[in-house]
């Protein structure tokens, strides 16, 4: 359930003690969802580095610096004029854009190398990006039966101000039976799974037991101050009248 909005002043008492009311800004996640898609036939090409490389590579590949482009969020509901969903109104968003990540797999000598999307087949949510990144298409309704019309209008007040911020996480498997390279690319199949996470910034109030002590920073250890303290070698050989410590 949404939190309400309260005045975020003064302190409070809980257990017998005493703390304060403040208010932080925070980014809060205001809903997320998980796609999948899986495609046959997904070739991939060997970054120019890394030209004509064969070999295999580890099933589980890395994407890296996923970003979202072209993010959309408009107000799906049926009803958009209601005041309670008792009248079969829907409070829905529409979240859209693509989900492009730079791909990297490990080869069988622990490497880390670049590839690049060079085909999709058409007809699924995968498609290459503008520098050859592995990109998810998204266009997805999400229901909000449990918000109440307040609730709802501040996630609109969010789109409609731009205020918001979609971001996305990405994993994917090819088939480890399609995965060698030849002469740098690869005809494989692929799994991909990607998070999409609708944020924006609010303001919270928090209770805080004050502001922390301030403390002089920490210094790194000086090797040439701690080599002044070093006791100096004897560069002498033993002398006769040493007491040669091995001796009983």
């Amino acid at each position: 359930m949404p939190l309400p909005q309260v005045e975020c002043t003064g302190p409070i008492t809980q257990g017998g003690i005493t703390v304060f009311k403040e208010c932080i800004k925070v980014k809060k996640v205001f809903d997320e969802f998980v796609l999948r898609e899986c495609v046959e036939g997904i070739e991939f090409e060997v970054d120019e580095k890394h030209d004509g490389l064969k070999g295999w590579i580890e099933p589980a590949l890395i994407l890296r610096d996923c970003k979202i482009i072209d993010p959309k969020i408009k107000d799906a509901s049926k009803h958009k004029n209601f005041v309670n969903t008792s009248n079969g109104g829907e409070r829905r968003l529409r979240f859209s854009g693509k989900c492009c990540c730079k791909v990297f797999a490990k080869d069988s000598r622990g490497n880390i190398i670049r590839l690049k999307v060079k085909n999709v087949p058409p007809g699924n949510a995968l498609s290459k990006g503008p520098d050859g990144e592995l990109c998810f298409n998204f266009s997805v309704r999400r229901l909000y039966p449990g918000a109440s019309a307040e609730t709802f209008e501040r996630l609109l007040h969010f789109v409609d101000q731009e205020a918001f911020e979609l971001q996305c996480l990405g994993e994917a498997i090819i088939d480890d039976e399609n995965n060698e390279l030849n002469d740098g690319t690869l005809l494989t199949n692929i799994g991909m799974f990607v998070a999409i996470k609708f944020d924006a910034e609010v303001q919270l109030c928090i209770p805080v037991f004050g502001y922390c002590e301030i403390t002089d920073e920490c210094t790194a250890e000086d090797f040439c101050d701690n080599f002044d303290l070093l006791d100096i070698p004897n560069f002498n050989p033993p002398q006769i009248d040493d007491v040669d410590p091995y001796c009983d």
